[in-house]
């Protein structure tokens, strides 16, 4: 446990730093400046100043905090290092995230100056509906590898990733993916986190817990990738399975940092909506009836041989 916390510390440092740098890149700026050697000290810096700022503190932040660190109990960054390791891991580390996604938008919707039911549940819907073509996606890849634990579904990929035969499940995967992490926000402020309350309390050690949260989101749904799709830490030819994971992990990480900054801030749900019920949920239906398809004749009337 200590050494998926080490491991995630050092990703939050390194995603903190580095994505301040291609932002301020992107935006023809300096970035982190002010504490020498490039700024490599101003992620700690920032952080101490938040949490000096103020204290609020709620249940919701509590389960916020202990969900955020959890859900990796199931999650397996190697064939060893994983604390719980179940034949249904992929379903308990789902349950968690939507767990977690839900809590979010509740704390995010929370303020000291007002608190609009409906407009927490409009969140949910958005958030949720996002998560529909995800699901269809994980569907894909269980009925093709015949099984819900991560592991097994990386031990799979030994000849060939699971891309190969679920290219549209990956585009769909991804691309709801990114956005969910853009309706919560990376680098901008999102419109699930934000809403119509910009000037609500931005700082304290409630609002760091929930930036953190977003950050482990970011984290989950990229291994989540790289297990479901990509390999995990299968080895590439004589590079070792743990290095192709972390190389992997930043590629797809500096990605979706890019296309951030490419398509601007979010403030109003309804296009995105209109994405994901005109194209992705379609298009990962489509891909999961080609699956069902294909399961059927291989599993089912042994015509196809793989």
């Amino acid at each position: 446990m200590f050494y998926i916390l080490l491991l995630l510390v050092v990703n939050l440092y390194i995603y903190e730093y580095f994505g301040n740098k291609i932002a301020a890149r992107m935006e023809l700026r300096r970035g982190y400046r002010m504490t020498g050697m490039a700024g490599i000290g101003f992620p700690v810096i920032r952080l101490v100043n938040n949490l000096s700022s103020g204290s609020r503190v709620n249940v919701w932040t509590f389960f916020i905090f202990m969900l955020s660190f959890v859900m990796w109990g199931v999650v397996p960054l190697s064939s060893n290092l994983v604390l719980v390791d179940k034949d249904y891991s992929l379903l308990i580390a789902i349950v968690f995230y939507v767990a977690l996604l839900i809590m979010l938008v509740i704390n995010s919707s929370r303020s000291c100056y007002t608190r609009v039911f409906s407009e927490d549940c409009k969140k949910i819907f958005i958030l949720l509906s996002f998560l529909a073509p995800l699901l269809l996606s994980i569907l894909s890849i269980v009925l093709l590898n015949k099984t819900l634990s991560l592991k097994d579904i990386v031990d799979s990929q030994h000849k060939y990733w699971n891309v190969m035969l679920q290219p549209l499940g990956f585009l769909v995967f991804s691309a709801s993916a990114f956005f969910q992490i853009k309706l919560l926000g990376i680098v901008r402020k999102g419109y699930i986190t934000t809403g119509s309350y910009r000037g609500k309390e931005g700082r304290g050690l409630g609002k760091t817990i929930e930036r953190l949260s977003i950050y482990m989101i970011l984290f989950f749904l990229i291994i989540i990738l790289n297990l479901l799709y990509l390999g995990g830490w299968q080895n590439l030819f004589i590079i070792r399975g743990e290095v192709m994971l972390a190389f992997k992990f930043y590629f797809i990480f500096i990605i979706f940092l890019l296309m951030d900054k490419i398509t601007g801030r979010i403030d109003s749900y309804k296009i995105m909506l209109r994405i994901n019920w005109k194209f992705l949920i379609p298009v990962s239906l489509v891909n999961f009836i080609i699956t069902l398809g294909f399961f059927v004749a291989r599993d089912v009337y042994g015509l196809i041989l793989i």
